[in-house]
């Protein structure tokens, strides 16, 4: 008997998948950028070289993404989600072992690349195609609050082990504790009820979708997270680690910074659900009023120099850029609900494509320039005041 008969049902396996999958991922994700670079300092022992090494990591990700999510929506419509999701895995264990083996042959960073773009669209294009059809348009707040919580509590202690390890036993050990925990991550998946997997993905149709007014604001705020998203997660952490911030103490910072998130989070997920229902611009009120924080916050991270200075602004950035996420992706999937297929999924990872590829790109001008941090930093605030036009959604029928 398949165990959503037993009253499990497709949001429910996604708590145990967000659980499981965050307490792998988030020991290790804050360090890739930070190791990518040293890998590159071994190679050459230059600055500049090792920055664009690791600009080149990830503009070669997206790039890979941005070609492949194609194709493997159109295999997402053969096979179904949960195996989609179980590929991903899969992936993901080929990335973290090439990262492994890239310790001492840096040419193995080119198959890590490879299969974490692979996983990428895997993974985000089922889940969220799975989400927009289990979750009710009403209920999309507290549901998608409760995954996320999960996701934060599972990745409160992640970072600081994660840096613990490294510092201790090294990147290896690290990466091989990683593998141990994301093999059971996919087993919940199984327990989700059967979806529709109604496509309509082509080029043409990715042309109309970014000339859609109906979801241009969906497109211009997917393109400005990409930045924030890529910015918090990846360039930070290392901007950190060449201020002298050692691997440990990075680790406690975004470990810190979670215990904000998970409060904030719980308080703040069913708050969408209540404003949105006035049927007036509270909830857009709020969004706006958040979103300009974080764009602040971002402009005055310029400016700041160790700990003392980085955790509390890091963790008002959680607190503003909680209540940022938390209504983004709600407006996010009441857009996917609202399209209805995995086109918009897969077109969306297209525009989040391009965005990282871009600020990657601004990177590289300013390592030539020699001002990348300042150029970076700005052009995120600027495009995460962006984000503010996804709001729109809200009243979107």
């Amino acid at each position: 008997m398949r165990l959503w008969h037993r009253g499990i049902d497709g949001v429910q396996a996604f708590y145990a998948n967000g659980l499981l999958r965050s307490l792998s991922l988030s020991m290790m994700t804050i360090f890739v950028p930070v190791f990518v670079y040293l890998q590159g300092m071994k190679e050459w022992g230059q600055l500049n070289y090792a920055l664009l090494l690791v600009v080149g990591y990830y503009v070669l990700q997206r790039t890979i993404v941005a070609v492949v999510v194609f194709p493997i929506s159109k295999l997402i419509e053969k096979i179904g989600f949960r195996k989609s999701i179980t590929l991903s895995v899969m992936a993901l264990i080929g990335f973290i072992f090439s990262l492994y083996l890239a310790e001492h042959d840096l040419r193995w960073l080119g198959l890590a690349v490879l299969c974490e773009a692979l996983n990428i669209p895997l993974y985000w294009v089922s889940r969220d195609s799975a989400l927009s059809q289990d979750i009710p348009g009403g209920k999309m707040g507290n549901k998608m609050g409760l995954i996320v919580v999960l996701e934060n509590i599972a990745g409160l202690l992640g970072p600081f082990a994660g840096g613990a390890i490294v510092l201790l036993f090294g990147y290896s050990t690290l990466f091989m504790a990683v593998l141990a925990l994301l093999g059971v991550s996919a087993i919940p998946l199984w327990w989700m009820p059967p979806h529709t997997h109604r496509n309509g993905v082509s080029l043409r149709g990715f042309v109309g979708f970014v000339k859609n007014g109906r979801y241009l604001h969906q497109v211009m705020a997917n393109f400005g997270c990409a930045l924030s998203d890529y910015g918090n997660g990846l360039i930070w952490p290392l901007i950190l680690f060449l201020q002298g911030i050692n691997h440990e103490a990075l680790g406690a910072i975004y470990s810190a910074a979670a215990v904000v998130t998970i409060g904030v989070q719980y308080l703040s997920s069913s708050w969408f659900d209540r404003l949105r229902s006035r049927k007036d611009y509270t909830d857009e009120g709020v969004y706006g009023f958040a979103t300009i924080w974080m764009t602040v916050i971002w402009i005055v991270r310029i400016f700041v120099r160790g700990i003392g200075q980085v955790l509390p602004l890091d963790m008002a950035r959680q607190l503003f850029g909680t209540i940022h996420n938390n209504f983004y992706i709600d407006y996010l999937h009441l857009g996917g609900k609202r399209m209805g297929s995995i086109a918009f999924w897969v077109y969306m990872e297209v525009i989040y494509s391009v965005g990282v590829i871009f600020i990657f790109g601004v990177m590289a001008v300013g390592i030539y320039l020699g001002n990348w941090r300042e150029l970076v930093l700005i052009t995120i605030a600027l495009w995460s005041l962006v984000t503010i036009v996804i709001a729109r959604e809200s009243n979107m029928r």
